[in-house]
């Protein structure tokens, strides 16, 4: 699927990976909005509740919402399955923007997404502990995630690569990763029918190093995917420690 190499929209900075992707910079927000209606939260639920049986489950509610209402939906882990399930509710309450150019070139609409992860057994999610930012910042993340294409009028799809900010700043003082790619489980997983006909697709998101994104951008995505799950259960569980499969 090589249009997924063209990155989401913003401002064309004249660049190109190695890999045909384009590389642009968003300077421009959109202005402050009213979170859209919740339309799909029951459905994105069962279906979650249906994947992960089983599982005890409760809600990170948002407070104060921009353009969409995030939530995030937290399932305990299991004996069989001992890891979170994080997932958000909400992002696909608006499609997301995708170049006219694209949209012809794909086989589906894919612009209602949520975003989910994994966290391991022993990560701390109780209300005192996300105090602290070593253990909040994947929840923060899956938020920035889900509100970046409304805030910027872009979109996000498989295989697309997000440094934290310019600089590449690790994303709490417990890590050096500093990025995130976005992939795919299953369809059974990953894709949400709704009763209208919408089809909306969680993407995984896996949190990288600088080198490993420089890594993709210059072999792309299967090069890189075969480093990481090199890594055993490291690669779709959060571990903040982990190996550089780059460096």
């Amino acid at each position: 699927m090589n249009f997924f190499k063209k990155l989401f929209g913003g401002v064309e900075s004249k660049e190109k990976a190695k890999d045909g992707t384009a590389i642009y910079t968003y300077n421009q927000q959109a202005a402050f909005e009213p979170p859209a209606p919740m339309q799909y939260v029951e459905e994105i639920v069962t279906h979650f509740e249906a994947v992960f049986a089983g599982r005890d489950s409760s809600v990170f509610h948002e407070i104060i919402s921009d353009t969409i209402h995030i939530d995030v939906n937290v399932m305990s882990p299991t004996e069989e399955e001992p890891f979170w399930v994080l997932y958000t509710n909400g992002m696909s309450d608006l499609p997301m923007t995708i170049p006219d150019e694209v949209q012809e070139q794909m086989e589906e609409v894919v612009d209602r997404a949520e975003v989910m992860m994994f966290l391991p057994g022993s990560w701390e999610l109780t209300e005192e502990s996300l105090q602290d930012e070593n253990n909040y910042w994947p929840i923060r993340l899956m938020k920035q995630m889900a509100r970046f294409p409304h805030q910027y009028n872009t979109w996000l799809g498989y295989g697309h690569t997000i440094p934290n900010y310019e600089n590449y700043e690790p994303y709490a003082d417990g890590t050096g990763l500093n990025g995130v790619i976005l992939f795919q489980l299953s369809e059974e997983v990953s894709v949400i029918s709704a009763k209208d006909g919408t089809r909306i697709h969680a993407f995984f998101l896996l949190p990288l190093y600088k080198e490993e994104m420089e890594y993709k951008l210059e072999y792309g995505m299967d090069a890189l995917l075969e480093k990481l799950f090199a890594l055993g259960d490291d690669a779709l569980i959060l571990n903040p420690n982990r190996a550089n499969t780059c460096k």
